[in-house]
């Protein structure tokens, strides 16, 4: 009756190779409460004030950067979108261009004819532009339409 024949105790386990077969997996040896329980290593205060100016110069360091980049990538914009404009003008000058006066000319047309029509209209910024035979007006003088309900 005092023999302990290892039945009623299971504190102990057995080494060797897991009954479950997965080998990777590590016999626990200390519950998981006790890793929680790990207090962080304290630095002094001279550390953490060295730390925090590092941290400091390296914000900086991007916000300079990322404000070269932006400038970098507006200067772009900007040549890209002269250019265009550019095109356009000179594309608009050397053009040559067939005036239709008659209505009954532009009745007779088909759909796909219909949309190749441009007619000229002023700019808000004073610039002659093509745009579709039914592209709104910029005119301050047309009245405007109110929906009728």
């Amino acid at each position: 009756m005092g023999e302990d024949d290892g039945k009623g105790d299971q504190t102990e386990r057995a080494h060797g190779r897991p009954v479950s077969g997965r080998l990777w997996k590590s016999v626990e040896k200390q519950r998981a409460s006790v890793l929680r329980n790990v207090k962080a290593k304290q630095t002094s205060w001279d550390a953490r004030e060295v730390k925090r100016r590092e941290l400091q110069l390296i914000r900086e360091r991007q916000e300079e950067l990322l404000a070269t980049r932006k400038a970098r990538l507006a200067e772009i914009k900007a040549k890209r979108e002269a250019k265009k404009a550019r095109k356009q003008r000179n594309e608009f000058k050397n053009a040559s261009y067939q005036v239709i006066n008659n209505e009954m000319t532009i009745k007779s047309l088909s759909k796909k004819q219909l949309r190749m029509i441009k007619r000229t209209r002023v700019s808000k910024e004073g610039e002659v532009e093509l745009v579709d035979a039914y592209a709104p007006t910029y005119d301050p003088k047309a009245k405007r339409q109110r929906r009728r309900r």
